[in-house]
C-alpha cells in the first residue's frame, strides 16, 4: 500500500484506504466540477495539490481553469497551493482561471496570495497577457488595478503592447471586448503617470537630494508612499528602501525622524531596508537602522531566505556584519540554502577568517 507522503489537512486516513488513490479521485472530482466530493475526500487525506498525471494540472489548477468558485473556495481552504506551475507550461492556477473567464475566481486566487505577475516559464505570459489574450476585459480591468505589471516581455520578444496590437490584428471577433481591454490599459498609464509625477519624496531621494526631502516631507507627505510597478528598479519601493540600498545617509535619517517605517518589505526579493543597506556596505546606514526601536534585525527575504547578516558576508562587508552582530542578529539562521551566517562567511573568507568569532550562537 502506497502510504504516500504526511499530510497536514483534514482528517487521518483510514489505515485500508491508498493515498494515491484518494488523489486520483479527487482529480476525478475536480473535472466533474464536484466540490461536495472533493471537500469529503481532502477530509480523509487527499492532497488538495494532487496534480493530473494526464493533463499536470493541480485540482486546483482544474477548478480555477472552469469557473468553479466553490471548488476553488474549497480547495484553497484545504491549503491548495496557489504558486505551483503546472508539468507542461508552467502556468499557475491564476493563469488557469483567467483562461477561464471567472472574475470571481481570479480574485479568490489573488487574496489567497497567488502572485500576480507570475510568468509562465514557457511562454513567458503574466495573467495579465493571458487575460488579454482570452479578451476578458473584467480581468483585465482587475489585474491592473491590483498592481499587475505593464511593462512585462513574452519570451518570444513581444512587451505587453506588441503582444495586444497582435491579437487585435489576428482576432476576427471579440474586438469589442479588446478594445474594452485597450481602455482599461491606457487608464492604468495615465494612472501610473499622475503617481510618477506625485511622487516629489520619492524625486527627490532618487536626485539625492536632502533639503528637497525636508521640503517634501514639511508638506506632510506620505513617508512610506510606495512607487508604481513600472518594471524598473524602485518598483514597489520605500523612500527609505531607496535610501538605504543607494546610500543616503543624511536622507535616511531624515526619513527614520520622520516615522519611516523601517521594516517595510519590497516585493522584489522581499528585503527590508537592512538588507538594502548591508548588500551595499553602507556601514552608517546599518548602524542608524539597528538603533530603531522595533527594528527586525532577523527578517528574511523572499527570495533566498537570508536575513541581512548573511548578505552583509556574502557580499563582503564585515563591517556591516559586525553591527548586526553587536546589535544582537541571530546566528542561528537558515537560508534556503541551508546555510548559517557562518556558514556564509566560510565560503566568502574562508574558515580562518576573524569574523567566524564573532558567528558562533551564543548560549543561554
Amino acid at each position: 500500500m502506497n502510504a504516500g507522503p504526511a499530510r497536514h489537512h483534514g482528517e487521518a486516513p483510514p489505515d485500508d484506504v491508498d493515498i494515491a488513490v484518494l488523489d486520483e479521485r479527487l482529480v476525478a472530482a475536480a473535472w466533474r466540477g464536484d466540490a461536495r466530493e472533493a471537500v469529503k475526500l481532502v477530509n480523509i487525506g487527499a492532497d488538495p495539490s494532487a496534480r493530473d498525471a494526464g493533463s499536470g494540472l493541480t485540482v486546483l489548477m482544474i477548478a480555477a481553469g472552469q469557473g468553479n468558485s466553490g471548488l476553488t473556495g474549497a480547495l484553497l481552504a484545504a491549503g491548495a497551493d496557489v504558486h505551483t506551475g503546472d508539468a507542461r507550461a508552467g502556468a499557475t492556477a491564476l493563469h488557469k482561471a483567467v483562461q477561464g473567464g471567472s472574475l470571481d475566481v481570479v480574485r479568490m486566487l489573488v487574496e489567497a496570495g497567488a502572485f500576480i505577475d507570475a510568468v509562465a516559464p514557457t511562454t513567458g505570459h503574466t495573467p495579465l497577457m493571458d487575460a488579454l489574450w482570452f479578451k476578458v476585459p473584467a480581468i483585465v480591468r482587475y489585474l491592473l488595478q491590483r498592481g499587475a505589471n505593464v511593462r512585462t516581455y513574452t519570451h518570444y520578444g513581444f512587451s505587453l503592447q506588441q503582444h495586444f496590437d497582435y491579437e487585435v490584428s489576428v482576432n476576427r471577433l471579440g474586438g469589442e471586448r479588446l478594445r474594452e481591454a485597450e481602455k482599461w490599459l491606457e487608464k492604468r498609464r495615465r494612472h501610473d503617470a499622475e503617481h510618477v509625477r506625485q511622487q516629489r519624496l520619492m524625486a527627490a531621494v532618487v536626485a539625492a537630494d536632502p533639503s528637497g526631502v525636508r521640503r517634501v516631507l514639511e508638506t506632510g507627505a506620505d513617508v512610506d508612499a510606495r512607487a508604481p510597478m513600472l518594471g524598473g528598479f524602485n518598483d514597489g519601493h520605500t523612500p527609505l528602501l531607496v535610501a538605504c540600498r543607494d546610500g543616503h545617509t543624511e536622507i535616511v535619517r531624515d526619513l527614520l525622524d520622520a516615522g519611516a517605517d523601517v521594516n517595510a518589505v519590497e516585493p522584489t526579493f522581499g528585503a527590508v531596508p537592512l538588507h538594502k543597506a548591508v548588500y551595499n556596505g553602507h556601514v552608517d546606514i546599518t548602524e542608524l537602522l539597528v538603533a530603531v526601536q522595533g527594528a527586525d534585525l532577523d527578517y528574511q527575504g523572499a527570495t533566498n531566505g537570508y536575513t541581512a547578516l548573511h548578505d552583509a558576508l556574502w557580499h563582503g562587508h564585515t563591517d556591516c556584519a559586525r553591527v548586526l552582530a553587536g546589535a544582537g542578529a541571530r546566528l542561528d539562521l537558515r537560508g534556503h540554502d541551508g546555510k548559517t551566517p557562518a556558514d556564509v562567511a566560510a565560503d566568502t573568507f574562508g574558515a580562518d577568517h576573524e569574523i567566524l568569532a564573532l558567528l558562533t550562537p551564543r548560549n543561554g
